[in-house]
């Protein structure tokens, strides 16, 4: 599964994502439907997975689909290996 960059988060909660990346979002748990952000969105309140980090409105952040989780800038390049 990938690890996919979002270049900025739509708010603190939630980001829009349209029907190609819905598919990895619902593998990793973390897609949502019929937000106010959009038509599917991914879900990111918790923060990232490996330092706790909150994932702000603007921030880049990275998804796991394979782990299903959600990581920070940094720690989302390192596990890339961007």
């Amino acid at each position: 599964m990938p690890i996919i960059r979002f270049e900025e988060a739509d708010t603190d909660d939630l980001t829009a994502v349209g029907e190609g990346i819905a598919r990895p979002a619902r593998e990793a748990g973390r897609l949502r439907t019929g937000t106010d952000v959009g038509k599917y969105a991914v879900a990111h309140g918790d923060g990232c997975a490996v330092c706790g980090a909150p994932i702000r409105a603007g921030d880049a952040f990275y998804l796991d689909s394979g782990a299903g989780v959600v990581l920070c800038e940094a720690h989302g390049r390192e596990r890339r290996g961007d």
